[in-house]
């Protein structure tokens, strides 16, 4: 009671960063305070005894109070300076903000029209003093953040017929706004549902990946090591869908109170971190996929040149290195993931976070355009074996189908989040955080839910594997023997007559179990587009089409039949 029986108007505690508790009795006894400033100070909790007749609470930037006491400790209250938009949203939704006071204050109102109700016959215009003990605690049984603060005993003024008070009106700053609405996490339970379904489907599709091509007993090739990579990546994705999907279920119907606490807090770095790498990384690693593909196609008969397993492990360590360090920069204090309740890098306070957000819109940008050139470059060097006047046929037609999946995915996710962050970044955006989420949950992830599918469990090379793999647990094990029995290589997929065994793999070649010593291989020039179209496959095991073999000389070319001979000078 350090101010008991005194009479101050106005007290200002402002900038005393050392200030961080507050006796709850302090404010007892202190006559007519109507404005009280907090600001710059570091309390933790706010006591309430003694503030029932503020007019005016100032607490700016004091974000070291993250539970803003019930509304209803203040009655007179016309405006509020606070720290953070969340706290402006009790005076909105006094309801969801503190539930177990909101009830104790319905109660109220009701015992006092009751208590009315006989005199309004009478007069109407009676004034009556009524006091009423609201001692309990701000603990309620739902979990809300009012265990610190205790209520003390008011006496409330009121007219009968009269006695509501409409806390909507109090002007309180900051507002809320795009960034910071009042809503839930996930808008509605459309998002709310989808971000579920979304997270399932990255996790366990790129779950299935990384154990089946990490279990395989083929070695590790360059194609398995890049989509390993991948795998990793967007299953990051996931998990940061599950953190989001999480906390919007644990605070339904009253975000605003864990907000704070969320946003400010290590859930939310760890999300954000998450989102940051797993984007960067997957997008560097299918931008390495595709041009290794690309090469892999468009240089066949170069064996010797192909990307080797140590160069794929550099490049890709670049790529963790480069995905690692835009995902640490908003945890040191460029951009930040504390700005919106989905914990994405938004935040542009000055040019080094301009900088920032424009660079991932670079990079994203010029990864997707070399994903384009890539794949229509495969596609003419596909097609650049035919006549000019020779119609397309049905594998080509599969193999664009194919390559054009697999770029509108890409461009599906990238382009909205591309274009939006633009006019953003230009100071006109055009979409809230409401409209945010509905691009987090349906084009964000999009690419981290069809990556394992169109990249590797729709392959057969992956079945091939996942077959394998289930027939050592008992499994499947009349399908793993066919596959099994396929690798023996004596019939092959793109009409290629192996006349005799492997002996060895060739140490430059790191393309899987690839046929590296051969005394005779007929090659059909007929199947060479079959043969490259099926080389899209991710993991690729068998590459014989336009490869001459190490040692290996032309013996003749037969045109009619439009074979060539290989024999192998290898004993």
């Amino acid at each position: 009671m350090a101010f008991n029986g005194s009479e101050i108007a106005k007290l200002s505690l402002k900038g005393n960063v050392a200030l961080r508790n507050i006796h709850t009795d302090a404010f007892v006894g202190l006559k007519s305070l109507r404005n009280l400033d907090l600001s710059e100070t570091s309390i933790v909790v706010l006591p309430i005894k003694g503030l029932q007749d503020l007019d005016t609470l100032i607490m700016k930037d004091t974000k070291s109070l993250k539970v803003f006491p019930s509304i209803y400790n203040f009655e007179y209250i016309k405006e509020a300076h606070l720290t953070y938009p969340y706290h402006c949203c009790a005076f909105k939704f006094p309801a969801k903000h503190d539930p177990a006071e909101h009830r104790k204050h319905e109660e109220f109102i009701l015992q006092i029209n009751k208590y009315c109700a006989p005199r309004r016959r009478r007069r109407r215009d009676d004034w009556w003093q009524l006091s009423f003990n609201n001692s309990n605690s701000y603990l309620d049984e739902e979990g809300h953040f009012h265990d610190m603060v205790k209520s003390t005993d008011t006496k409330i003024s009121i007219m009968c017929g009269n006695i509501t008070r409409d806390y909507k009106d109090v002007n309180c700053e900051p507002i809320p706004d795009a960034f910071n609405p009042c809503e839930d996490l996930m808008g509605n339970w459309a998002l709310r549902i989808a971000v579920w379904l979304v997270a399932v489907l990255a996790i366990v599709g790129n779950l299935a990946v990384l154990i089946v091509l990490v279990s395989s007993r083929f070695r590790m090739t360059v194609p398995k090591f890049l989509m390993c990579n991948l795998a990793l990546a967007d299953l990051c994705m996931g998990v940061y869908l599950i953190l989001i999907a999480s906390t919007d279920a644990r605070s339904i119907g009253a975000y605003f109170n864990y907000a704070i606490d969320w946003q400010s807090g290590l859930g939310c770095q760890v999300a954000g971190y998450l989102t940051v790498f797993s984007s960067e990384l997957s997008i560097f690693t299918l931008t390495v996929i595709t041009s290794e593909r690309w090469y892999t196609i468009t240089y066949a008969i170069h064996l010797n040149r192909r990307l080797k397993l140590k160069t794929a492990a550099r490049i890709m360590a670049v790529g963790w290195i480069y995905a690692s360090a835009m995902a640490a920069l908003p945890l040191i204090g460029i951009s930040g993931y504390a700005k919106t309740s989905i914990c994405l890098p938004l935040e542009n306070r000055d040019t080094t976070d301009l900088l920032y957000l424009i660079t991932l819109l670079v990079f994203n940008g010029l990864a997707f355009w070399v994903i384009v050139a890539c794949y229509g470059r495969m596609y003419c060097s596909i097609r650049g074996g035919q006549e000019v006047v020779m119609p397309m046929t049905r594998s080509d037609m599969t193999v664009a189908k194919r390559m054009a999946l697999l770029v509108f995915t890409d461009f599906a996710c990238w382009a909205p989040i591309a274009f939006f962050g633009l006019t953003a970044l230009s100071g006109y955006p055009l979409i809230d955080v409401t409209q945010t989420k509905i691009l987090l949950v349906f084009f964000y992830p999009l690419n981290s839910c069809a990556n394992p599918y169109l990249y590797a469990l729709l392959t057969h090379q992956y079945r091939r594997d996942m077959f394998i793999l289930l027939s050592r647990y008992g499994m499947c094990v009349d399908r793993a023997a066919k596959y099994k029995g396929a690798i023996g290589g004596i019939p092959t997929a793109a009409g290629i007559r192996v006349t005799n065994q492997i002996k060895r793999n060739t140490p430059n070649n790191h393309r899987g179990s690839v046929l590296t010593t051969v005394t005779s291989v007929d090659v059909s020039t007929h199947n060479n587009n079959v043969a490259r179209m099926n080389s899209l496959g991710a993991v690729q095991e068998l590459h014989l089409v336009n490869i001459r073999p190490n040692g290996a000389v032309p013996l003749s070319r037969e045109n009619s039949a439009g074979r060539t001979k290989y024999c192998s000078t290898a004993n």
